[in-house]
């Protein structure tokens, strides 16, 4: 008789066993896991994405300033404001390394932060300015992708683990093995931003992709044409002494034209791209760049090059700047528009905590 009451018993004492291993497995996950409430800590170059990641959620984020301030020598003497907040937290450090005026700044910031204490550490450098220059092609060039990322990978460890780098558009992929494995880097895409674009106000046009050269086309042309999307790419071919160029694959004949790349700088190619697309019979050419460095003023060819629309992401914010006050100057009848990064980086961070262990357990 009491072996059968024992025997009764026995089912509820696996529950509770079961209970109490799920709610120390959850506990222990929750240690591990990244978090969708961040801290962030931003330099004032991205306080726009912090604004909006904030507008977008304000119980998701919350802010820790930091005063960026010089000595008179003109070496960082900065200082992080209450920095107790930052012991259990979950960080999210936004960085500009655009110009190398600010480097040692933010490399000082991002060393610091974690032996601070910080649960873990998010970092997001949606521009990887030295990607252009990832390999060498004669002896004495000096590969400065390779360089930056040695710098970055200098990071501490967090209880947490690596830091992860949350990278839009590397212009390289290649370049995510330059990085050691102290860090994480995530190759993100601002791609579906613009594919979103696409459907919600171009969806009553003849839309078609174009790309710059084969390389883009094999990188991004898969995404566009999953899609439904007519892809094409243009290249450079030789024609007597000069190169030129020309619509290698694709009919852009009648359709709004979207020239797509991860950057661009003088532009010159793009410029080609949409003469070349035009004589084919284009009825609109636009562009969509994630990544608009546009040095020394080189936006201006674009202007009044007839172009419909010309779209860039937030990733530059030096660019930005510009961009905002011509818009100022000229209103509506601007071509340039800006489109934030905040969005897609919202749901990529929230997307990393979908999974729950009790769950997982029981199946």
């Amino acid at each position: 008789m009491a072996s059968q009451t024992s025997s009764r018993k026995r089912p509820l004492e696996d529950d509770g066993l079961r209970e109490m291993v799920v709610s120390q497995l959850e506990a222990v996950l929750s240690e591990s896991r990244p978090s969708n409430k961040y801290i962030i800590v931003a330099h004032p170059s991205m306080n726009h994405i912090k604004d909006a990641l904030i507008t977008l959620s304000p119980q998701s984020y919350s802010e820790v300033k930091v005063d960026w301030r010089e000595f008179e020598s003109g070496m960082p003497n900065i200082f992080i404001e209450e920095v107790h907040r930052l012991l259990p937290a979950h960080v999210l450090l936004l960085l500009n390394m655009r110009r190398k005026e600010i480097l040692l700044d933010q490399l000082s910031l991002l060393y610091a932060i974690p032996r601070y204490g910080c649960r873990s550490l998010t970092v997001l450098l949606p521009f990887f300015p030295t990607g252009t220059m990832e390999r060498v092609d004669r002896e004495g060039e000096v590969a400065t992708a390779s360089t930056l990322s040695r710098m970055i990978s200098a990071v501490p460890m967090t209880p947490g683990g690596p830091a992860r780098f949350l990278i839009f558009d590397i212009h390289a992929l290649q370049i995510r093995f330059y990085f050691q494995d102290t860090i994480l880097p995530v190759l993100l895409s601002a791609m579906p931003l613009l594919l979103n674009l696409l459907k919600m106000r171009f969806g009553a046009e003849a839309v078609a992709v174009a790309f710059p050269d084969e390389g883009a086309k094999k990188r991004f042309g898969g995404f566009f044409e999953k899609a439904g999307y007519p892809v094409l790419f243009c290249s450079k071919v030789r024609e007597g002494e000069k190169r030129v160029v020309r619509v290698a694959e694709g009919d852009p004949e009648g359709k709004h034209v979207f020239i797509v790349d991860d950057l661009c700088n003088t532009g010159g190619t793009v410029l080609a791209c949409r003469e070349e697309l035009a004589k084919r019979g284009a009825k609109k050419v636009s562009v969509f760049v994630t990544h608009g460095v546009f040095p020394l003023g080189s936006w201006k060819k674009f202007e009044g090059a007839g172009f419909e629309k010309i779209f860039i992401t937030d990733s530059v914010p030096e660019t930005c700047e510009v961009f905002k006050e011509h818009k100022a100057s000229r209103g509506d009848s601007s071509t340039f528009e800006i489109i934030g990064l905040a969005p897609a980086l919202h749901e990529y961070l929230q997307g990393q905590v979908n999974y729950d262990a009790r769950e997982a357990w029981r199946k």
